[in-house]
């Protein structure tokens, strides 16, 4: 299942040939959201922990690790040789191209390629930490649902808190330290808050909807979180929810009503473990809504031979998916704060009642 990176330019082409699939919002939407992150746990014992963790690299850097590490490419020896091959293509992934930085990204890769026993045409494991399929026939996330796996993208937030909390990570995921399980989360946490990464439209030959878990599944019926929806201009609905604004990347401060905004956001209820799906299930309702009004013809092969359908967006679309990102984008920014301070509360949040 792929997941596209939204770049500018001929970056495109190369970041498909060289990096593959990449996940929510692309370098600029993932760096937001640990902006947001960073600036709400500003003098904490959370702020103190993550850079004690990380070192010189900050939150926002950190934030795009997990897709520069989508740049290791194996070997078709016998066994594989693994090797990092963007060094210099994505100025996001620069800091992480030192020779030290590079071994650290084919490291994580390798331990993370087929330990969850993909399946005959399916990405590697670790690029399927990214995301899940849930059908918006559904209002809620649940594991048992068709595009549910033991290592979607909920499953791997669930597993860098358990690193981060001194566990070892469950099956199938390799985390070996909590510099990695960190670099993993921040990213995961902003994927998870993409609509399109949770939340799925199952559509048949005729283009009509359906409900995959109603009936037996039939792949055919899998539109790869909206990257087969074409929209006749040459992007994809799932591109066009990965692009994000430049009004709301991190190289715009965040003004004082959207911060304010971001501190608003309401702690996720229960135990810390169960947040993953409780944001996926948030995420399925947005995606019901990213497809509101969206009409679709019948399925057809592209110029690849993929089977596609294409998609008809209404006049109001763009207005509504902006807003949406923001709000998304917020989210996901709060949301990880309020985690990393869930993880390391400050002295007085642990004297609490």
């Amino acid at each position: 299942m792929c997941r596209a990176l939204i770049v500018p330019g001929a970056a495109i082409l190369g970041l498909v040939l060289l990096v593959g699939p990449a996940a929510a919002w692309g370098p600029d939407g993932h760096k937001t959201v640990a902006a947001i992150a960073d600036k709400l746990i500003a003098g904490s014992n959370a702020a103190t922990q993550v850079q004690s963790i990380l070192g010189t690299t900050s939150l926002e850097d950190a934030a795009v690790w997990a897709d520069c590490a989508k740049g290791v490419q194996a070997s078709n020896a016998t066994p594989p040789v693994f090797t990092y091959t963007g060094a210099g293509r994505f100025p996001e992934c620069k800091p992480f191209e030192t020779p030290q930085g590079q071994a650290e990204m084919v490291d994580f890769a390798q331990r993370n390629w087929s330990n969850c026993n993909p399946k005959a045409g399916e990405e590697v494991c670790h690029k399927q930490y990214h995301y899940a399929d849930i059908s918006i026939a559904h209002d809620k996330y649940a594991p048992t649902f068709v595009g549910a796996r033991p290592d979607d993208v909920a499953s791997a937030i669930s597993a860098t808190i358990a690193v981060l909390q001194g566990q070892p990570a469950p099956a199938p995921f390799s985390i070996k330290d909590k510099r990695e399980a960190l670099l993993l989360l921040v990213h995961y946490v902003g994927d998870i808050h993409q609509p399109l990464h949770v939340g799925a439209i199952y559509l048949d030959t005729a283009g009509n909807r359906v409900n995959p878990d109603a009936t037996p599944f039939d792949p055919a019926t899998d539109t790869k979180g909206g990257n087969d929806i074409h929209l006749g201009d040459g992007r994809n609905l799932h591109a066009t929810w990965d692009a994000v604004p430049a009004e709301m990347t991190s190289g715009n401060p965040l003004d004082a009503a959207w911060f304010d905004s971001a501190k608003k956001v309401s702690k996720t209820s229960g135990k810390i473990a169960t947040w993953p799906t409780t944001w996926a299930t948030g995420s399925v309702k947005a995606a019901t809504k990213s497809f509101k009004g969206v009409t679709f013809g019948p399925s057809s092969p592209d110029h690849n031979g993929v089977n596609h359908w294409n998609g008809t967006l209404p006049s109001s679309y763009d207005g509504a998916m902006s807003t949406a990102k923001k709000k998304q984008l917020t989210e996901g920014g709060a949301r990880l704060a309020q985690l990393l301070q869930a993880i390391w509360p400050s002295p007085t949040a642990r004297r609490s009642p």
